[in-house]
C-alpha cells in the first residue's frame, strides 16, 4: 500500500505527467491506463478497457508504448484447449524515477542548444508560412521565403529566448524533487491478488 501511494505521488509530478505524455505521444487517456493497472496491481487489456470504458485497441496501443518504455511488462499464457494465448499485464515502475530524470536531462541539453542558437543569432520569418530562418539562411535565399517566395521580415525572439529559459528553469526546479533520490525499491508494489479468468487474444 505504502509503494502504491508513492506511484501516485509520483504520477502527480508535473515533470513525470509531461515525460510520460511524451512517451504517449500526448495522449493523456494514457495516464488513466497506467493509474488503473497500479491500483490493479495487474489486469488484462480487456479489464482495463472495461473498467475505464475506453476502446480494446487504444488500451492496447498505450500498453506496448509503455511496455516500450519499460513501463509495464505482461505475462503470457497458452490456453491449449483453445490454442488462444492470454496476456496480463503489470506495472513495473520501480526504475520510474529513472526513466524519467534521464529523459529530463535529454530535454534540457536540447533546450539548452536550442537556447545558445536563439542567443547566437539574428533571424528572419515569412508572415505567411510561419517559417523563421537564421539569418545565413535568409541571406542564401535572398531574404525571400523558399516555400511561398514572400519577404522575409526581420524576427524578434525575446519571447522564443524567454519561453526556453522557462522550460530549462522548470526542468532544472523539478529535478530536484526528492522523487528522483529514492530508492528504487521503495516503489515496488505486489499488488492485490486476483483470479484468473480466460480471456482470447492472440492466435498461435
Amino acid at each position: 500500500m505504502a509503494a502504491r501511494k508513492k506511484l501516485y505521488q509520483i504520477l502527480e509530478n508535473p515533470l513525470v505527467q509531461q515525460v510520460l505524455l511524451d512517451i504517449l505521444e500526448d495522449n493523456i487517456e494514457g495516464l488513466d491506463v497506467l493509474s488503473t493497472l497500479i491500483d490493479l496491481g495487474e489486469a488484462t487489456d480487456d479489464e482495463i478497457s472495461r473498467r475505464l470504458n475506453m476502446k480494446l485497441n487504444t488500451v492496447r496501443k498505450i500498453l506496448y508504448k509503455l511496455y516500450d518504455a519499460r513501463l509495464v511488462d505482461y505475462n503470457r499464457e497458452k490456453e491449449e484447449d483453445i490454442n488462444w494465448y492470454t496476456y496480463t499485464w503489470k506495472p513495473t515502475l520501480d526504475k520510474l524515477p529513472w526513466i524519467v530524470k534521464k529523459r529530463a536531462q535529454e530535454m534540457l541539453k536540447k533546450l539548452k542548444e536550442q537556447l545558445a542558437i536563439e542567443e547566437k543569432n539574428m533571424f528572419f520569418y515569412c508572415p505567411r508560412c510561419e517559417i523563421k530562418y537564421i539569418f545565413d539562411e535568409a541571406m542564401d535565399f535572398g531574404f525571400r521565403c523558399p516555400h511561398c517566395g514572400g519577404t522575409l521580415k526581420e524576427y524578434d525572439n525575446s519571447k522564443d529566448i524567454e519561453l526556453l529559459k522557462n522550460q530549462i528553469r522548470f526542468i532544472e526546479e523539478e529535478l530536484k524533487s526528492s522523487i528522483f533520490h529514492m530508492p528504487s525499491s521503495s516503489l515496488t508494489s505486489k499488488g492485490r491478488k486476483r483470479s484468473r479468468r480466460r480471456v482470447k487474444r492472440t492466435k498461435s
